[in-house]
């Protein structure tokens, strides 16, 4: 590669360690191509610092021998990276069709209710962000939920409150990862750094992301009143008149006069 395919070849790292370094070099022999290796190393900068940003992406790109701009055209495709500081907890509500036929709607406004914070923000002491997902390929388990990118299913309203007793506490627990299922049981779910440090020291980039359900809808844009008819309804409709709420009742069979 040339300087100006790889802008900073030879200066020593400041945000990725010696250890994630050899890491992500691990994780490029894995692959025929090591551009491949683009989604775990970015994994590797969002477990140490929380969150991706301009910096840090520029560290990856040059651990993979890559360009910036594949690193940042993937970290862009995938909701489950963040660019803006978080809580210590994600939540990540799905509201696809499986989940929200088993009720998905009712869990996420007890989330709401219970950390005091609309879809889309962060309790103010930091413990938790809630957010509304497409599918997280549960639907078995519907209404299903990640914490932390961990597995929370057959959900019910009833079920939020002690979640979050236990988020406060330090003691909620989750499936284990695939990777240690063959010792079953649970095990504690770690906090997520918040990605308040680097933001404090870096630069924090705003790149699309195609979870657009979890910005803010505007009822009239450029191009007038344009919503999400799924995750915008309620902008069109009062609650109690949207299908998905009124629920289906079967017509009566009682002969007619």
């Amino acid at each position: 590669m040339t300087p100006l395919e790889a802008p900073g070849a030879g200066v020593p790292y400041k945000i990725l360690g010696a250890s994630d370094v050899i890491h992500i070099n691990e994780l490029r022999q894995r692959y025929p191509n090591g551009r491949s290796a683009v989604l775990p190393a970015l994994w590797v900068l969002q477990r140490k610092e929380g969150i991706l940003t301009a910096e840090g992406m520029r560290e990856v790109a040059r651990a993979l021998e890559l360009p910036p701009g594949p690193v940042e055209a993937v970290a862009s495709f995938y909701s489950m990276f963040f660019f803006k500081p978080h809580g210590r907890y994600v939540v990540e509500m799905c509201t696809s069709m499986s989940c929200l036929l088993m009720g998905a709607g009712p869990v996420l406004r007890r989330f709401e209710e219970q950390l005091a914070v609309r879809t889309g923000a962060t309790t103010e002491d930091n413990l938790a962000t809630l957010l509304e997902v497409e599918c997280l390929g549960a639907c078995g388990g519907a209404p299903a939920a990640q914490v932390n990118h961990r597995f929370f299913e057959n959900l019910a309203p009833e079920k939020v409150e002690p979640m979050i007793a236990e988020m406060r506490a330090g003691t909620i627990e989750a499936a284990a990862p695939p990777a240690a299922l063959a010792t079953g049981g649970k095990e504690a779910l770690p906090t997520m750094p918040t990605g308040a440090k680097a933001a404090d020291r870096e630069t924090i980039v705003d790149l699309a992301n195609p979870g657009a359900n979890r910005l803010e809808v505007a009822i009239a844009g450029s191009a007038g009143s344009v919503v999400d008819l799924v995750k915008g309804h309620g902008y069109l409709l009062n609650p109690s008149d949207h299908p998905a709420e009124r629920g289906y009742v079967e017509p009566s069979k009682e002969p007619q006069p």
